[in-house]
């Protein structure tokens, strides 16, 4: 297994940290308009830098210094996991059908006052996708 360079690492931890902190400084003048149009973004960054500096394992001979090549190693990482969440949005319609098919969510989210339980779905029972029939 791959231990890094201490100075390594800690430097690209450094720059990760501080390409954190000057994107949350672009954000200061935003207005409330533009960071709720910036929510996928500004969500794809902090979870890009959590993944960096406190969950990923580092284990692979190069990568540090790979991303040392580069100013900013977050922003190149948060775009590559904003491509691949993009690419995944067809997982929704598998997702809303395993709601769909989950009895407990009823019991954990509130219902709309008046509507009747015969209401909850309508259309052909026919064209209803099931958790096993689901494909993206």
């Amino acid at each position: 297994m791959f231990s890094p360079k201490k100075s390594n690492k800690k430097h690209l931890m450094a720059r990760i940290e501080d390409n954190y902190t000057c994107f949350k400084c672009s954000l200061r003048s935003a207005s409330r308009e533009k960071l709720f149009e910036m929510a996928g973004r500004i969500a794809a960054v902090t979870e890009a830098y959590e993944f960096l500096t406190k969950k990923y394992k580092w284990d692979y001979e190069g990568e540090i210094d790979y991303l040392l090549f580069f100013r900013d190693p977050l922003t190149m990482i948060a775009d590559a996991w904003e491509r691949d969440r993009k690419e995944r949005l067809p997982e929704l319609d598998c997702m809303i059908t395993e709601v769909y098919y989950n009895d407990e969510v009823i019991s954990q989210y509130p219902i709309m006052e008046g509507i009747a339980s015969d209401l909850l779905y309508v259309g052909d029972p026919a064209e209803i996708k099931t958790p096993e029939t689901c494909e993206v």
